[in-house]
Formats: structure tokens, sequence, C-alpha cells
């Protein structure tokens, strides 16, 4: 068959641990396919926390040794299981993220229930990094609360994935953004990527806070990093408003002021894209993706990437995912189905 051409390579968890460690790269992975499977020849992949996360065990899917590793990417099918009709041979498609496959290969096997097609054009290095921030954000700004245009939305790491589709998408809305950032390049690129106010950690931050919003409340806080940050930037939050968990960088819970919760009764809720994928309608699931990729396509809404990598630099790109303070995405480039 046409896959085996040329030597293919996959990055499989050895055990559970640190991604660095664990990552090994299998050079003659099994590309059989099941009846409902598809084989992608992947474009672009990237590195993300929860590949980090979900390697060491402390996600909320558990990892098997010997798994594909991977969270999302972009790709074309080149073949279809037999229980298929082969009508998705040769789209573009997305990987959804809910570790059930790997996308560090060339060639991934993926299930066809776990691919959502998109246009044929676009940046692949973009496109590889629709299914989880652009979604996550999207989620955030639609679901809690009825947000119309003139509001404000505060937010921690405002220069994160997450963050920066917040802002563009906060745009586009009508709706203004205040983000709490840890260092003064982090501060510019909030405000590259057309952050309405931004303000960096430290003393008196909740007075700070107030001050950047000329007396304005927020009406939605969002929350990726955890622990005490939020909770000053809710001190700004409208009473009955909603902050929002939908990660923690620091590994610890959003804290949120006694006097906040009761007095001003706000409410502390969490959001999960993988229950999402789990429960939403297919073709929910199909119109959202669909939209998001037509605006990163059309340029409306991208994110900053740091650098790209071939497969073999494999432990160098893992190393650069992890550096503290990198300003953008780090992925993996494939030849996207060369033969």
């Amino acid at each position: 068959m046409g896959y085996r051409t040329k030597v293919m390579s996959t990055l499989v968890l050895g055990d559970a641990g640190d991604l660095a460690e664990t990552t090994v790269l299998d050079p003659d992975p099994d590309l059989s396919l099941g009846p409902d499977d598809l084989l992608v020849a992947m474009e672009a992949a990237p590195i993300n926390p929860v590949d980090f996360l979900f390697a060491a065990g402390w996600y909320g899917v558990q990892p098997t040794p010997g798994q594909p590793l991977g969270s999302e990417g972009v790709g074309r099918v080149v073949e279809a299981g037999s229980g298929l009709n082969g009508g998705l041979v040769g789209r573009r498609v997305i990987a959804l993220a809910n570790q059930e496959q790997g996308t560090w290969a060339d060639k991934a096997v993926i299930p066809a229930r776990n691919v959502v097609a998109i246009g044929d054009d676009g940046d692949a290095v973009q496109l590889a990094q629709l299914s989880i921030n652009p979604v996550t954000a999207q989620a955030l700004l639609t679901r809690f609360g009825s947000l119309k245009s003139g509001d404000w939305v505060g937010q921690t790491i405002g220069n994160g994935g997450v963050g920066q589709y917040v802002i563009r998408l906060a745009r586009r809305a009508g709706l203004s953004t205040m983000s709490v950032v840890r260092s003064e390049k982090a501060a510019e690129q909030v405000r590259t990527v057309g952050g309405d106010r931004v303000v960096m950690q430290g003393e008196h931050l909740a007075a700070r806070i107030a001050q950047a919003l000329g007396g304005r409340q927020l009406d939605l806080v969002l929350d990726g990093e955890g622990g005490a940050t939020v909770g000053e930037i809710a001190q700004s939050l409208k009473s009955g408003g909603t902050v929002v968990a939908y990660s923690s960088v620091t590994s610890m819970p959003p804290v949120i002021g006694l006097a906040d919760l009761i007095y001003s009764e706000l409410h502390v809720v969490g959001w999960w894209l993988v229950n999402w994928l789990r429960i939403a309608p297919r073709a929910e699931i199909e119109h959202t993706y669909s939209k998001l990729a037509a605006l990163v396509r059309h340029g409306e809404i991208s994110s900053t990437v740091e650098a790209a990598y071939p497969l073999a630099d494999y432990r160098a790109a893992i190393a650069h995912a992890a550096t503290p303070g990198r300003s953008g995405k780090v992925l993996f480039v494939f030849d996207g189905g060369t033969q």
C-alpha cells in the first residue's frame, strides 16, 4: 500500500511520567485499520500543556503505556477502513482532542468518529491548533451567561493559547477584555493581539484592576491559572457573576475571597472540553469546528507560534515546549501525505 513506501514514525508513551523522559519514538508503528478507522497523513500537531498532564497521569483521562501521544492536529485522510464509504479519503480533517488517539505521527490511525472535515485551504500550523484552544475560548464566551456588546470579560494568562483566542473572539462579538499577566513581555503580547486592558501581577492587584477598568464591572471572569490571582480579578466582577475555571497552570484550584462568594453571590464553575466532546450532538461539534476553521482560514483568529520541529527532533521540541516564559506554541510538522 502507498503508506508503506516510506518509513513512518510515531511518538508513544513508554510509561506514565515526565513527558520528556517517557516519550519513545516508534519507527515502525502498526498502521492496520479497523473497519471504522481512518489513516490520516498528519500535516502539523501542537505540543500542549494537556500532553504533559496526560503523560504524567494528572489528567481526567488516564494514559496507557505504549499509547500514541499528541492530543490534536490536522492532516489528510489517505485510507478508510472497510466499514466506511471512503467519502473522507483525500479530505483535510482535524483530530478531536479526546485522548483516544495520538497525532504526533507521520500517519495516524484515528476512528472516523474522532475527526471533523474542514476546508482544504488554510495554514496547517494554525488549523492544527483548532481542536482545543479556540473551541474552549468559544465555549467560555457563550455558555456562561448572555454576554452582549459592550460587556467586559476578565481573565488570567491572557497571553496563553486560550487567552489569545478569547481576546480575538471577544473583539469580534463587541466585548472588551481585561487580562492579568505575569511579565511585561506577556503584557505586550496581549496588546498585540488586541487586548483592551492588561495588568501585571503584583502588589495591590485588585486596586490596579479596578483602576484599569475605570469604574466598570466585569461581566464574566475566566481562569486558566488557578490560585489567588483570579480572586483579585473577581473583586471587580458584578454581583451574581460567574468565574469559570478551565485549566490550572499552577495545579491549584481558583481561590475566591469568602466575602466575594457570599456578599456578591458569585458562582464558580468548571468547564472541560472532553466532557463537551462526549455529550454534544455530532451536528453541534461539526458546526462549531467548521465555523472556527473558517475564521482561522480567513485570518480572523490565530495563535502565536514560536517554533516548529520535525518528529525526529522530538526531544528538543518537548524541552522547548516546557520552557517557562515562551511566547508561542511549539508544534511538530510533517510531510502531510506525500508518498
